[in-house]
């Protein structure tokens, strides 16, 4: 049975149209035999499934989407968000309390790198030079 791969594109960041550009090449090259693959994107409140042109909601309670009566959950979460939520822990946290693997840092080293400020002090205290 395939497993369902989430490729998350969007963000609140300037960048979010290169994040989608980003997610549209993952869907070449991750294979299609292997994987059933869907591109999600979060923009804001907005969280959405591109599924055969249409955009189907997704349940944030479980990350899952239904189209036609079929739910969708996913197996995995390919994060290729710029800046928030993909890039300081927030969306990392969520799926962590979702049980969903995801390609990415966890919650911890994202959340301290993304704020430079934080991230020198951290290793300053640290002892690191």
């Amino acid at each position: 049975m395939k497993k369902n791969i989430a490729i998350v594109a969007g963000g609140d960041s300037s960048e979010w149209q290169v994040s989608l550009r980003s997610a549209e090449g993952l869907m070449t090259f991750i294979p299609s035999e292997k994987y059933n693959k869907y591109i999600v994107t979060v923009i804001g409140k907005e969280w959405h499934a591109l599924v055969d042109g249409e955009k189907i909601p997704i349940d944030k309670n479980d990350f899952s989407f239904t189209h036609k009566g079929n739910k969708t959950l996913f197996d995995c979460a390919y994060i290729t968000i710029h800046g928030t939520p993909g890039e300081n822990g927030i969306l990392q946290g969520y799926f962590r309390l979702l049980r969903i693997p995801f390609t990415c840092c966890d919650v911890l080293p994202a959340a301290l790198t993304f704020d430079k400020f934080f991230c020198n002090n951290f290793l300053r205290n640290s002892n690191v030079k």
